[in-house]
């Protein structure tokens, strides 16, 4: 099997001769040009041959358009702090108007799509990544529960708000494919999980609004919903027209891979702790935990992946551990995966 053809059959439910496997994170001081994040991108490939690509934009792409700012301090691989954020209260959310999803950041992005598909052979899938509209009503704000407590108090004007993002974003996510995405990874960020979220916000505020995302991007397979934190509602997103789930499955209060499995409709993607075995100082706990991922979902509906992005701090060690380790089962002597 070459990546596309092993990717679309784990997202099948098929047998794979392998798990199909990826890994992506943030590299802080390489990401703020299309130019500089395919580049990274493609020497992390190059390196590893990962089955699919998920391009991993820097973390504020999406509101900039909206005046989010953040301050790089210069040094390689350190986080950037937030500077400037446009909501300060109830009535600036009227600020949030329409913009051109083919200008500014969100235009270089469409462009880093168009350069790694170009540089990336064929048969190697890429997914883009976007954020749920409340999402990204979310990062407007400071703290983020300002607007957990306007959903309630000023639920006119984040219905408005919501509708111009959407409006924005769905045509974004049709451009992403246009420019050679395969499918849109879809992220909640903190608004997927109990602490900012009910199964009723869920259907209220998140449900309507992502379809419409998904739905402007055309069908694909290959589209994937990432729920992030703990004690997230993974189920409460399990009608999303998306081919994969992506979650850290070893937070607390989250789903295990084998319990996602039996209330998803599709695979799911994950079982590699970003923050936890991925750290390590050797590969073995992210080698016993991907052994064990394999085992619980027998290597079918399963793709190897952390549970979210990856710090810069990940050690590339532990990465090459995992690659080998994934090649390693499939060569060996009458192997088949599933």
């Amino acid at each position: 099997m070459d990546s596309r053809q092993r990717v679309l059959a784990a997202l099948r439910g098929d047998i794979v001769d392998r798990a199909p496997i990826s890994f992506w994170g943030h590299v802080y001081h390489r990401e703020s040009s299309a130019q500089e994040l395919v580049a990274h991108t493609m020497e992390r490939w190059t390196k590893h041959e990962w089955d699919w690509v998920k391009l991993n934009p820097r973390k504020h792409y999406h509101v900039e358009p909206w005046g989010v700012r953040y301050a790089y301090s210069g040094v390689p691989d350190a986080k950037p702090k937030l500077s400037a954020y446009p909501v300060h209260q109830a009535s600036d959310w009227d600020l949030v108007t329409p913009v051109d999803e083919t200008q500014g950041a969100l235009g270089e992005q469409i462009e880093s799509v168009r350069l790694l598909r170009a540089a990336l052979p064929k048969h190697v899938p890429i997914l883009a990544t976007i954020f749920t509209p409340l999402a990204i009503l979310g990062e407007l704000c400071e703290p983020p529960a300002m607007l957990r407590e306007h959903l309630r108090t000023e639920t006119p004007r984040i219905t408005r708000a919501l509708e111009v993002v959407t409006n924005v974003f769905a045509k974004l996510a049709r451009a992403y494919r246009d420019a050679g995405a395969d499918g849109i990874y879809l992220a909640t960020v903190d608004w997927g999980c109990r602490e900012f979220m009910t199964p009723e916000d869920v259907k209220r505020f998140s449900t309507p609004y992502d379809v419409r995302v998904l739905e402007a991007a055309g069908a694909s397979p290959f589209h994937t919903l990432h729920v992030c934190k703990g004690d997230n509602l993974l189920a409460e997103f399990a009608k999303h027209p998306v081919g994969a789930w992506s979650w850290d499955a070893h937070a607390p209060g989250n789903l295990s891979l084998a319990q996602a499995l039996e209330i998803l409709p599709g695979a799911v993607m994950g079982g590699i702790s970003h923050d936890g075995a991925l750290q390590a100082s050797t590969p073995e706990p992210a080698l016993l935990q991907f052994r064990r991922a394999r085992e619980a979902t027998h290597a079918r509906r399963w793709l190897a992946a952390p549970g979210c992005s990856m710090p810069p701090t990940t050690p590339e060690a532990n990465l090459e551990a995992l690659r080998n380790e994934d090649r390693r089962v499939a060569e060996s002597p009458g192997h088949v995966s599933g």
